[in-house]
């Protein structure tokens, strides 16, 4: 994984910032997470400017509460009158002096329209020509995206953004603190196997989730499977594979399932929005991956590991290539619980 360059096409310099409104309103959460970095360098070179954080209404929860943002505006991006009734809400509302339009490998029209809808006074995003469109925000300073002759992270592209308006530090993990009051209540050492995923191209199969468990099980550690609300039916899969049952953590809101990942011994699943959120609060973490880069789109925290074959396929992926990454993880001091 290289280094993010400065970027020298624009100044950073962007004098009597008072406002901020930073645009990540599409609704996968790990995107959202790989963003904090750079938000959160935002946040302490402007720490006088009100920073308002725009997510989708998926997202919402993922993000209240914490200390970077001192605002939180929800949109529903899923139809057009979402999003038409928060660029009315917007373009009605104070002018913001500066908008920040984060984007990852997609053009989302419709973030573009509301920061052009804030009519905020700077305007600053990637060059949207590398999606094949036109400026629909409106930018007043256009940074080049990375060019792709090696993995860049995607926490790293954000940055590139953040040092075109003067930002950069990157600030140390965690990068999401959990509630306190959810924290008092979640167990402590427990090992959180999630087999499910969004997309079922990244799901690794449920004989090596069984595998992994039976092992971490034989060595004396609690073991939970987490199911999401997209991913049903593949726990089932994993207790056929595994012959017996284990507790199930099912329907858990974001703040719940990151005061768990808090105080939990291990997180292991595929590279979904919770391998995010557990990394980000400090969890140790594996991640195992396929088609997609761990040199790209792997969480950021201080314990997070990732497992990938050679060919870069899911199935070659074996039971103690995860072990042989996961175990010493869990004997890692630095990583340890509390």
């Amino acid at each position: 994984m290289r280094e993010a360059e400065p970027t020298p096409e624009v100044d950073p310099t962007l004098p009597d910032i008072r406002t901020i409104h930073l645009y990540r309103p599409q609704n996968q959460l790990g995107d959202l997470l790989l963003n904090v970095p750079a938000i959160r360098s935002i946040r302490e070179r402007y720490p006088g400017a009100h920073l308002v954080l725009v997510v989708g209404s998926q997202n919402a929860a993922a993000v209240l509460g914490q200390s970077w943002a001192d605002e939180i505006r929800v949109v529903d991006t899923r139809n057009f009158l979402g999003v038409a009734r928060a660029g009315i809400s917007g373009s009605r509302g104070p002018r913001p002096d500066l908008a920040v339009y984060f984007t990852t490998v997609s053009y989302s029209r419709s973030a573009a329209m509301l920061a052009r809808w804030s009519r905020a006074r700077e305007r600053v995003g990637f060059d949207p020509k590398m999606h094949g469109e036109h400026d629909r925000a409106g930018l007043t300073r256009t940074v080049a995206y990375p060019k792709p002759d090696a993995p860049l992270h995607q926490s790293e592209v954000s940055f590139l953004l953040a040092r075109a308006i003067g930002a950069g530090a990157r600030p140390q993990p965690p990068y999401y603190v959990p509630d306190p009051e959810l924290v008092a209540r979640a167990p402590e050492g427990a090992v959180y196997i999630h087999p499910g995923a969004g997309k079922h191209k990244n799901r690794w199969s449920a004989g090596g989730f069984a595998a992994v468990a039976r092992e971490l099980l034989r060595r004396g550690y609690s073991v939970l499977w987490l199911e999401g609300p997209q991913d049903s039916g593949t726990v089932d899969e994993v207790t056929a594979a595994l012959g017996m049952s284990l507790p199930v953590v099912r329907g858990e809101s974001i703040p719940m399932l990151a005061a768990r990942f808090s105080r939990a011994a291990l997180y292991l699943g595929n590279d979904t929005g919770p391998l995010h959120l557990a990394g980000a609060v400090g969890c140790p973490t594996v991640g195992v991956y396929g088609w997609s880069d761990p040199a790209e789109w792997s969480p950021v925290g201080r314990c997070v590991k990732s497992v990938r074959a050679r060919d870069t396929k899911l199935e070659s992926v074996r039971p103690t290539d995860v072990l042989d990454v996961a175990l010493p993880l869990l004997a890692e001091e630095r990583c340890a619980v509390g």
